[in-house]
């Protein structure tokens, strides 16, 4: 009688520990949409309802496809606490495209913002020489995570969490728009991570390596493209990046 108690109550745990773990990663979703309207809300998503802002079609494109993967992290998830897991992992091909597609126009969206801003004389081509590194940045370290997300696909532990700090990579720029202090950003920034890492503690005793390697690689990236983007080094290599184009 005991050993059937204990079972059921082992059972109950595990349901409400999958309920919280699904809750948090829905809610880390709609954290991270929150925050890339609040941060492009100035400047991009306002006028989209007033007037339309004069962009290359390009950068429309790309916050179109970018509004859309957060739209398809919010299925994915869903389909998971539903139990749909079999409809999960098909949409997952069709993800794995849809993260092609995000490079291509990511790509472009980083060439196109300062290559405009220097023919319309706001900015000088050093200027979008250094800026080049932050985009291009965000977009290697979504590759770095998200190509091991899709090999680690059926393994839930790892996937979801490779999932996360990808797509965190790519929320940054928002993030940094909104104008707060350096600390306060990269603590917006990096609560779901934090967040995370509580509940690893509370469920598993222990904090996964993924949420420590995570943190560490997106910090050191943003801190390290900060210094590197006015190294003669670096300028010399981004004027050559915008010649091309």
């Amino acid at each position: 009688m005991q050993k059937s108690t204990e079972k059921v109550l082992s059972r109950d745990l595990k349901l409400r520990n999958r309920k919280i773990t699904h809750y948090f990663y829905i809610s880390s979703v709609l954290y991270m949409s929150a925050l890339v309207i609040m941060g492009f809300w100035p400047t991009y998503f306002s006028h989209v309802f007033n007037e339309f802002p004069v962009r290359h079609w390009s950068m429309h494109a790309h916050a179109l496809i970018f509004i859309g993967w957060l739209l398809l992290l919010l299925v994915q998830i869903s389909l998971v606490a539903s139990n749909n897991v079999k409809l999960h992992r098909k949409l997952g091909v069709a993800g794995g495209l849809y993260g092609i597609l995000m490079l291509v126009f990511g790509v472009s969206a980083a060439f196109m913002l300062p290559l405009e801003r220097i023919e319309s004389g706001a900015w000088t081509l050093d200027r979008g020489a250094s800026f080049l590194i932050h985009p291009l940045g965000d977009l290697v370290i979504f590759v770095a995570f998200f190509i091991p997300a899709l090999y680690y696909r059926r393994k839930s532990e790892i996937h979801k969490r490779l999932i996360l700090i990808a797509s965190l990579m790519l929320v940054f720029p928002g993030i940094a728009r909104i104008g707060m202090g350096e600390f306060s950003t990269f603590f917006v920034w990096l609560f779901p991570l934090l967040a995370g890492a509580s509940l690893d503690i509370m469920f598993r005793k222990r904090v996964h390596f993924l949420y420590l390697l995570g943190a560490a690689v997106l910090v050191l990236s943003v801190v390290g493209r900060y210094y590197i983007s006015g190294s003669a080094l670096w300028l010399e290599t981004g004027r050559y990046l915008l010649s091309i184009f």
